[in-house]
């Protein structure tokens, strides 16, 4: 992961990382829509709309690499989600765009969270 080389799990990857964009993703997208629907602003409704596009194709890229790296770990996957989170899997190895995708997932939750504190004005990152 490019920013701090951390270490990770698996586990940590399946039980924080994508949850947590998960929830990121919810409160952008329902931002979003309640933005466009509270105007009657052509541009305004276009800007948003491209926000919510490129946010949405932004998401899209993280999630196919993190899938890409949770096949290549499928056996290890399926061994965490048969213990129910009782086995914290092996210390992932993710190759660069997996990293990268890893690291825009973090980014993006650490943006929404500074967002909802009131620390950021827009609830999208710019990349």
């Amino acid at each position: 992961m490019h920013q701090h080389d951390a270490k990770m799990t698996l586990y940590e990857l399946m039980y924080s990382v994508i949850p947590n964009l998960n929830a990121a993703e919810r409160l952008v997208c329902n931002t979003l829509d309640s933005l466009i629907a509270s105007t009657e602003n052509p541009l305004d409704i276009f800007k948003r709309t491209e926000q919510r596009h490129a946010f949405n194709l932004e998401v899209h890229r993280v999630r196919m690499n993190i899938e890409h790296l949770l096949a290549r770990y499928r056996a290890d996957v399926d061994e965490i989600l048969r213990t129910e989170g009782g086995v914290k899997g092996p210390i992932i190895q993710p190759d660069t765009l997996e990293a990268d995708a890893i690291q825009s997932a973090i980014d993006i939750y650490q943006h929404v969270r500074a967002f909802q504190r009131g620390e950021r004005r827009q609830p999208i990152p710019r990349r």
